[in-house]
């Protein structure tokens, strides 16, 4: 029998963990997890764990154990309520009240609610039994996929279980949509054929297939006996006789798996594989998928009888009954049975038969899809600014007609869209997030008015999200509101004859159970935010369970264990740092730095993954704040000789000093992030040569030196094996407003709704065009939107370049150029944001910050960035640092592109600077500069004629224009000497150029 150490559970428990925070459904599995790892007794009970597990004693005599199963419940969450509507056309009557004196609840799903031990098992038992029955169904499923190491014999290592459930889903659904238009347009008829297994946890009858189970579960194992499986087994007896006697009689208890348990995703795709056989077996379908219980079939050269009465009927004849797949007894009836297990039933009513004849329009299926990839793009894109603010009503209602859309009385059915609602909420929450403004009073009312009666109780899952828009808004009485209309209508809550065996109290207090989580997640970003007002409100209610003093605990227990919604944090890690319990984590001025120190504790049970830019942000704006701190003053300029963590104790041994380079940011960074995802739940133990992958997977760096020590650059590659010989280059035409910069100069940044949308337009703009590159100009970026602009360089894998506003610390004002770097490793994608300090501030510039008594800093020794990143060489440049003939020499013959991020009136100068960089250092050049200013272009070393690219000047509204580059003519041009070079479409390189550099970087390996 294996035996089990403390580590290896706390690595289990943090997957659990993990799974937990991005669960949306089951918030009763959360709030245990809070509350275990908070109790006192946390560690010894994790010990209990391991001294039983250990135990070599059967189970059943465990004291331990059967206490555990005498604490199993379950709760009961409702799956639908009964609707007015009335089936006789002539008798329905439409209308928008969704308000009654009681709602009857037709179906419930009970959700199993047990000690987190048991949890811990389930998870066990799949890591160590149940992934052995990965391969006798993978193929065709979709739905809890295990996330799986090299050998694909075993889970992976870390925080990962299943693969994303979203991506998952749209795996299985698109697949099919593809496969079936594929046919089509061959010339091929096809029938794409849905169906539901009907309560598919309630059916699954392990006795029956218990020698084959255990069989399957042995395969590839040397391990003689099944012990987890075992105690699975026990959990299971024990979740069915609590429910014995409290559920429907139409569902058999003993055939129940655990809802709710980790385990019954696996047993359950386990147990449907003989009917995946079947189908694939007896159909041969072009393309077939099952996602848990829902299952797409998609049959070519297979159409629908038009002369047949009853297609629907007649097509699950034809292909499933005739076939034995499934059988109908009873001529007509709703529900099919699976030949081979009576349990398995498939309904009628919930199977869509798609026919599509390929000679006939294929404008249905084609519509079917773009659809489906715009829903699948709502979170894709930032929330577009003018979309967003169209009326909640327009999101969430879903109008059918039966006739022409002209006529008011061709509406047949009102729908309300739980997916239209949360997408809505989700875009308005992230644009609160974005500024400054003032209450939206209307969307407050359109969610009031939505979120009534049965809809209300419908869409429980959203709770979070509309109480969170409150907060962020700071809407007291619209917070208030909800909570009471919630309130009053679960004590609504009736159950129907089928039901009458579900207690009302318990499916009440589910439901309650349920709001109290909500207000208590929500409310972690903004514990403030829960006032008298509130608090007297909820006393008012006089409910057992929500309760003010249960609502603290709750919130206290989410916030020690940071199950809440990261998202939400307005500066990256703020919520792993020293920070009172009831801090407003949507709030944050950047003086306050002096009070945030990461603590490794918060790190070793963290739910998710820490990306490497989240650290280095915060890395870099400590480091700004103390060299703040610590600065000499000498006629009004700065010295800056230290930005960088002493206790890494980081020297390179070729220099006297101690100075600014983003290479030490970036390697103190790498420290903390091993540190933070491998270290410290690896029982704090440091393995160098993981070290060493990671930071070979992630970067190189090295520091060089240039002009006698007077500038130096720091070098950094990363993302070279996906090498790109064309890529394609964005530049925003945006206007910089001089009142942004003073603002962020000398008073608050102006974070408003028009600047908002216009930024939010150009990150949309370049995806839509899909650039490799999007370049911002100087000072057009506030700090508070950085984290923005990392995220979406991590997600679009784009690298996103520009200046960020004056950031003010102690009367320093800091010019700071940003370039994000986006990376991927073993799937999980990051992004390498690099600070750079402004070398030079222009005149006017530095004459602003001096006349207002603050201090412009100095840099010792001068610092540049040198990138590679997919074999593509380049350098930034921040506008006034191009006025000095040295600093712009420094790349010669070292790069493809040169970017400038400028805020410069004097654009005709800076022309000609263009024109000679170009020129002298042979590569193309970027320009981006304010739009009202203009002369923003992609250049290259050419003839006048052909030069530019792109250049441009004007316009009120931002736009993103772009053009693609080729990088191998440019390297073939320069690798080839002056004599044999042909000028058709680049100037000759000039005196002394290595060529050799240029052939280097064609024949560069990774």
């Amino acid at each position: 029998m294996k035996k089990y150490t403390l580590k290896e559970i706390e690595k289990v428990f943090r997957k659990l963990k993990s799974y937990s925070y991005y669960d949306n459904f089951f918030l009763y599995l959360r709030e245990r997890l809070a509350s275990f790892e908070t109790n006192e007794n946390f560690e010894s009970r994790l010990k209990d764990l391991v001294d039983f597990l250990n135990l070599n004693n059967e189970i059943e005599k465990s004291d331990y154990f059967n206490g555990l199963l005498s604490n199993i419940d379950f709760v009961v969450i409702p799956k639908k309520f009964k609707h007015d509507k009335i089936e006789d056309p002539e008798d329905f009557i439409i209308t928008n009240k969704f308000s009654s004196n009681h709602y009857e609840v037709e179906s419930c799903n009970y959700l199993i609610d047990a000690p987190i031990e048991i949890h811990l098992i389930s998870l066990l038992w799949i890591l160590n039994e149940g992934v052995n029955l990965n391969d006798t169904y993978k193929k065709n499923n979709y739905a809890y996929a295990l996330e799986l190491d090299d050998s694909k014999s075993k889970v992976v290592n870390g925080l990962r279980l299943f693969k994303p459930y979203f991506e998952q889903y749209q795996k299985w659904r698109d697949s099919a949509i593809n496969k079936a238009q594929n046919f089509i347009e061959e010339g091929t008829d096809i029938l794409m054929i849905s169906v539901d297994v009907k309560q598919y946890f309630y059916n699954i009858n392990l006795t029956e297939k218990l020698p084959n189970f255990k069989k399957d579960l042995r395969k590839g194992s040397t391990k003689k006996g099944l012990p987890m499986t075992n105690m699975l087994l026990k959990i299971h007896e024990a979740y069915q006789l609590k429910l014995k006697g409290n559920i429907p009689s139409n569902i058999n208890y003993d055939n129940c798996i655990p809802i709710g348990l980790l385990s019954s995703g696996i047993i359950g795709n386990w147990f449907l594989k003989d009917l995946d056989l079947k189908i694939t077996d007896n159909l041969s379908p072009v393309y077939y998928g099952r996602y848990v219980d829902d299952i797409i079939i998609v049959l070519s050269n297979a159409s629908v009888n038009e002369n047949e009465p009853k297609p629907k009927s007649a097509i699950l004849k034809k292909f499933f009954v005739d076939r034995d797949i499934l059988k109908n007894e009873e001529e007509n009836i709703n529900v099919y049975s699976y030949s081979e297990d009576e349990n398995i039933k498939l309904q009628k009513d919930k199977t869509t038969v798609y026919a599509f004849d390929s000679k006939e329009s294929h404008a249905v299926l084609e519509k079917f899809k773009k659809n489906i990839e715009k829903n699948s793009s709502a979170f894709w894109f930032l929330p577009d600014e003018e979309n967003a603010d169209e009326d909640f009503d327009d999101n969430v209602y879903e109008l059918t007609y039966s006739d022409t859309t002209n006529k008011l009385r061709s509406i047949s059915e009102i729908k309300q869209s739980k997916y239209g609602a949360s997408i809505y909420l989700a875009k308005k929450i992230k644009l609160a997030l974005l500024s400054d403004d003032k209450k939206d009073l209307k969307t407050t009312k359109q969610i009031l008015t939505f979120f009534k009666g049965r809809i209300n109780l419908e869409f429980n899952s959203i709770w979070e999200k509309a109480l969170t828009y409150f907060i962020i808004q700071n809407n007291t009485k619209a917070f208030i509101a909800f909570i009471n209309e919630t309130h009053n209508s679960i004590k609504k809550i009736k159950v129907t004859e089928l039901d009458k065996s579900c207690s009302i109290d318990k499916l009440q207090q589910g439901q309650y159970s349920y709001l109290l989580n909500s207000i208590a997640l929500s409310l972690c970003i903004n514990p403030k935010f829960l006032n008298k007002d509130i608090e007297s409100h909820i006393e008012r209610l006089e409910n057992k369970i929500l309760t003010i003093e249960s609502l603290n605990q709750i919130i206290l227990n989410y916030k020690k264990t940071n199950l809440f919604r990261h998202y939400f944090v307005i500066q990256p890690l703020l919520n792993f740092s020293i920070f009172n319990l009831e801090t407003n984590l949507l709030k944050f001025d950047i003086q306050n730095y002096k009070d945030i120190k990461l603590l490794n504790e918060k790190f070793k049970y963290a739910p998710r993954y820490i990306y490497l830019h989240e650290i280095v942000h915060y890395l870099s704006f400590q480091k700004l704040y103390n060299s703040s701190q610590n600065i000499n003053e000498v006629n009004n300029t700065v010295l800056i000789e230290d930005l960088f963590l002493k206790e890494v104790n980081y020297k390179d041994e070729n220099e006297n000093t101690i100075n600014y380079s983003s290479n030490k940011v970036l390697d103190d960074a790498l420290k903390l992030y091993y540190k933070f995802n491998y270290e410290l739940r690896n029982s704090g133990v440091f393995n160098q040569l993981e070290f060493d992958s990671i930071k070979s997977a992630y970067f190189k760096n090295t520091r060089k030196k240039n002009h006698a020590d007077t500038i130096k650059y720091d070098e950094v590659s990363c993302s070279n094996k996906q090498q790109k010989d064309t890529v394609r280059i964005a530049i925003a035409n945006m206007i910089v407003k001089e009142e942004n910069i003073k603002a962020s100069l000398f008073y608050k940044p102006i974070l408003s709704t028009e600047r908002r949308k216009n930024f939010i337009d150009i990150l949309n703009q370049a995806e839509n065009c899909k650039t490799e590159f999007l370049v911002l100009p100087e000072v057009s970026i506030p700090y508070q939107w950085l984290p923005l602009i990392a995220d979406e360089s991590r997600r679009k894998q784009r690298v996103i370049i520009g200046g960020l506003e004056h950031i003010r610390i102690n009367n320093v004002c800091y010019n700071i150029m940003v370039t994000c770097l986006p990376v991927e490793r073993n799937g999980i994608k990051d992004v390498i944001t690099v600070f750079r300090l402004k070398n030079h501030y222009s005149p006017h510039e530095s004459k602003s910050i001096r006349n207002q008594n603050k201090i412009v800093p100095i840099p010792s020794p001068y610092t540049y960035n040198k990138f590679i990143w997919k074999n593509i060489h380049f350098s930034v440049y921040n506008c006034y640092e191009l006025a000095d003939i040295t600093h712009r020499s420094v790349f010669r013959s070292e790069v493809d592109l040169l970017f400038a991020s400028e805020y410069n009136r004097d654009i005709n100068y800076f022309s000609n600077i263009t024109e000679t960089i170009s020129r002298d250092v042979h590569c193309y050049f970027v320009q981006v500069n304010s739009s009202d200013f203009g002369d923003s272009r992609i250049t290259k070393p050419s003839r006048t004629e052909i030069k530019d690219i792109i250049r441009l000047k004007g316009g009120i509204n931002s736009v993103v224009l772009y053009d693609e580059i080729n990088l191998t003519e440019l390297r073939e041009f320069q690798k080839t000497h002056i004599d044999g070079q042909k000028t058709i479409k680049f100037k000759n390189t000039p005196p002394n150029y290595k060529h050799s550099k240029a052939e280097d970087r064609i024949n560069q390996k990774f």
